[in-house]
């Protein structure tokens, strides 16, 4: 009987050790779920500031773009006359 009273209280000090290692596994698992929730929160907040920039950043290279079309316009219409020219040139000569 003594045997198997010392049983039960020895599985139930291994009970209380279980108990106890399970509760300092909650706290870990808390402090790291509050972590997580703070670096979601930042990922979150990045996203969102990506976001907002793109519309501008888009804007900046559409007006480059733009840009850059009408300096090659100006060009191709300035080689364009000179080919007129020389094309009348060309005829006047022809015709002599």
């Amino acid at each position: 009987m003594e045997q198997t009273l010392n049983q039960i209280l020895q599985e139930l000090q291994a009970l209380r050790q279980d108990v106890q290692q399970l509760n300092q596994n909650q706290m870990l698992l808390d402090q790291n779920q509050k972590q997580m929730s703070i670096q979601i929160h930042s990922i979150y907040q990045s996203t969102v500031r990506l976001e907002n920039g793109q519309p501008k950043d888009i804007f900046a290279l559409l007006e480059k773009v733009h840009n850059n079309f009408t300096d090659k316009d100006s060009e191709v219409a300035a080689l364009n006359k000179r080919i007129f020219r020389l094309e009348s040139e060309f005829e006047k000569f022809n015709r002599q």
